[in-house]
């Protein structure tokens, strides 16, 4: 839904930023990739916690096969059944691990619990053999916090084995998330410092997507505009859609997708251009109205948007004693997940054939020759279409980020499904752009 249809241009007076600097818009996007990874391991603890178990198992066979292979290379016996036997016992303990990870994690969580007790008690017992002038009541706090953790953990277990490795995990990649995250944008810094204007819009307009000062902040349009149109759209037909007597049925959550595209294309669009998309992002692309260069962030921000929507609409309709994800939690999909029963052939075909022309409306209304400020509400009104044409045949995607923000959660069949819902979309958008730039475009 980009408003401007003029392409980045680049400012080769200034200096060249340096290549690490110039990758802070990825270092920032895989932040916080990795810190939605932590916020969905903390949605789903018990399956983030096999999750972890799986992955020690599998570096554990890996190791124990490199250390049989490395065995080979001693040159005395003694070595080479010291190595064999090590390299023998972590395949077999990664195996088992792999086999039963809910035995192995009740394992490794009395481990964890029993280590941070000790840890704890030791941390204590060091504090107080420090120097009077050292911060040794910080380090006998934190030697109180750990030695608590782990007492919990054991007073808990085996329940805690349960939840105990999955939080950790969650709460490891929250806090790795954002030490890259604030790597990132510590470079945008320097960047900004030591080469501004390095990259330009070109424009005044927000609509440019250059690497440079004011990307950050389109990166975060795009995820609040992305996280509105999941919030809104998947939440009308999660909470309201089916409510007794007063229910809104498709009709109701197709104009609720119009509506979220609508108010959050006038909210968001003159900042990040408004896609809320990666087929939208892919399509305006291909026909020259976006830079390539700035669509790997775009798609991050925008999984990690609808993902976050997800989310807390899994928490709200976790408070509903009926709730089960059994349901669908608005899913996508086809066959026998098809609100309708409608075929794979027939999923795909109106999938793609829908973002087609939900691009060529996009590009239509956003050139120059179209009517100022009233793209917004073309463009609702065209994804309201496509939601009451599209939601009895697949739930209606044409958004792979709003399809794999609900699949996340639902797991199995919808996860199984998802790729017709990114192939499908990301075909439809491709060949929009395409049509747009060669057949339709304003040449002048």
């Amino acid at each position: 839904m980009s408003t401007f249809s003029s392409p980045d241009t680049v400012d080769t007076s200034s200096a060249k930023a340096t290549p690490l600097h110039e990758k802070w818009g990825w270092m920032v996007a895989l932040g916080a990739l990795l810190a939605l990874a932590g916020f969905v391991a903390l949605g789903s603890v018990v399956a983030s916690t096999i999750a972890t178990v799986l992955v020690v198992g599998v570096a554990m066979i890996i190791s124990g096969l490199v250390e049989i292979a490395y065995a080979f290379a001693m040159r005395s016996w003694k070595k080479f059944f010291l190595w064999i036997v090590v390299g023998i016992l972590y395949v077999v303990g990664g195996a088992a691990a792999v086999q039963n990870p809910l035995l192995a994690a009740g394992f490794l969580t009395l481990l964890l619990g029993a280590g941070l007790v000790a840890a704890g008690l030791v941390r204590v017992f060091l504090a107080f053999q420090l120097p009077k002038d050292a911060p040794w009541g910080f380090v006998a706090f934190s030697g109180i916090i750990t030695f608590l953790v782990g007492g919990v953990i054991l007073a808990q277990w085996p329940v805690s084995s349960l939840w105990v490795l999955g939080a950790f995990l969650g709460v490891d990649l929250i806090f790795a998330g954002a030490t890259w995250m604030g790597f990132g944008f510590a470079l945008k810094r320097g960047e900004s410092a030591q080469a501004t204007g390095v990259f330009s819009d070109g424009s005044a307009s927000a609509a440019g997507t250059g690497f440079g000062a004011g990307f950050g902040r389109k990166l975060f349009a795009e995820f609040l505009g992305t996280f509105w149109l999941v919030f809104g759209g998947c939440g009308s037909a999660l909470i309201s859609a089916g409510f007794p007597q007063l229910g809104i049925g498709f009709s109701g959550v197709s104009l609720a997708f119009g509506l979220t595209v609508l108010t959050g294309a006038y909210a968001f669009g003159p900042i990040s251009g408004g896609h809320f998309n990666p087929a939208v992002t892919l399509g305006l692309a291909t026909a020259g109205r976006f830079s390539w260069k700035a669509l790997g962030p775009y798609w991050l921000v925008q999984l990690i948007g609808a993902t976050a929507a997800a989310l807390v609409l899994l928490k709200i309709c976790e408070g509903n004693i009926d709730f089960s994800l059994a349901n669908g939690f608005a899913a996508n999909g086809y066959e026998e997940h098809s609100p309708n029963g409608y075929t794979l052939q027939s999923a795909f075909l109106v999938e793609t054939v829908l973002t087609a022309f939900f691009l060529l409306v996009i590009l239509g209304v956003t050139e120059g020759r179209a009517p100022v400020g009233f793209a917004p509400l073309a463009i609702g009104l065209a994804l309201t279409l496509i939601h009451l044409v599209d939601i009895p045949v697949t739930n209606a995607s044409v958004n792979p980020a709003r399809s794999t923000s609900q699949a996340l959660f639902v797991g199995g069949w919808a996860i199984e499904q998802l790729w017709l819902f990114w192939v499908a979309p990301l075909l439809g958008g491709l060949i929009g752009g395409l049509i747009h730039r060669h057949v339709l475009a304003d040449k002048a």
